[in-house]
């Protein structure tokens, strides 16, 4: 069978592999789509080199079960749920977890084998391209679970990517008023779109200046979602003091925190308990990833594919690979 697979910083292509061996509780589910994350472009760059030689890679997908042509979304975390961390509800980080797509093969191949645990029903209303847009949803329902803010709260997104825009989506259902920051014109109009109160572009003005003009004080929470040091490093100066800050998209970097009084700061990951929650919203039309779709490939063209997704001048957001 195809699958795309990790050969090292600018080879990824599409290969043939083994068919799946699908053993004990496993099932065999037939891939329909799947989209490009941040995660697989900065191994792409060779940014983060850690990724194994041959993996096939792709953590957001969903597909057809074999057993029962049910319409599933695959969640790409294996967890033993006996362990520390798994006891105290943070499968995320289980000792003997396997993240798929990054520490075991991905999703990106024509099949693969998965057990029924790891598997969400789809539902008629949710298209194949809208459910191959799960895991940022995901994600932005666990951060923004993770800030609990209070209605009427300022909340700071920098970087208005595909994740940035989700999580401006979910802090507005959470009521939050979101201050979106990006430099990138066509992606605040986005922003806007969805719900931003102001909209700030990085490269015209200063950003956190601006913040704290509009809010008094500083933010009472900020997201890093655009995924450089540098916007990282501004985020102390962006919350204020006894605020928090969630760095999603990037958490290296230098914090000086000399002003940032009592503020919290956390990373934070994909977590599969919110799986759930974020096919219910799609299904709802709470939140819209319909809209984040810029780009569509063949599996055959996921080359291309990667490509596109890593210039700028082609305006991407959400890349969808399909079967």
């Amino acid at each position: 069978m195809k699958a795309a697979v990790y050969r090292g910083p600018r080879d990824i292509k599409v290969e043939d592999v083994s068919e799946p061996c699908v053993s004990g509780r496993q099932v065999l589910v037939k891939f329909r789509a799947g989209s490009i994350c941040g995660t697989d472009l900065h191994f792409y760059r060779g940014e983060w080199r850690w990724m194994k030689h041959g993996r096939i890679i792709g953590h957001d997908a969903c597909g057809v079960r074999v057993d029962t042509g049910e319409r599933v979304v695959m969640v790409p975390l294996v967890y033993c749920g006996k362990c520390y961390y798994c006891l105290r509800g943070l499968p995320t980080y289980c000792v003997r977890g396997k993240f798929m797509g990054l520490t075991s093969d991905g999703f990106f191949a024509e099949a693969i084998a998965i057990r029924p645990g790891n598997l969400i029903p789809m539902p008629d209303c949710v298209s194949d391209e809208e459910a191959a847009i799960v895991e940022p949803v995901a994600l932005a329902l666990h951060v923004m679970d993770a800030l609990k803010p209070n209605v009427g709260d300022w909340a700071t997104i920098i970087g208005q990517g595909a994740i940035g825009l989700l999580m401006t989506q979910i802090a507005r259902l959470k009521g939050c008023r979101v201050i979106a920051v990006d430099v990138r014109d066509y992606r605040l109009r986005l922003a806007e779109k969805y719900g931003a109160e102001i909209c700030i572009n990085a490269a015209e003005e200063d950003a956190v200046k601006r913040v704290r003009a509009i809010t008094g004080r500083g933010s009472d929470m900020v997201v890093e979602a655009a995924g450089t040091v540098q916007t990282v490093q501004q985020t102390p100066f962006l919350v204020r003091k006894a605020g928090k800050v969630a760095l999603v998209g990037e958490s290296k970097g230098y914090l000086n925190l000399e002003d940032a009084d009592d503020a919290l700061f956390f990373t934070t990951y994909i977590s599969p308990v919110e799986y759930p929650l974020a096919v219910q919203l799609l299904a709802e039309k709470r939140v819209d990833v319909r809209g984040l779709v810029t780009h569509r490939f063949s599996l055959a063209d996921f080359e291309k594919a990667l490509q596109t997704a890593d210039t700028p001048e082609t305006k991407p957001l959400k890349v969808v690979i399909t079967a």
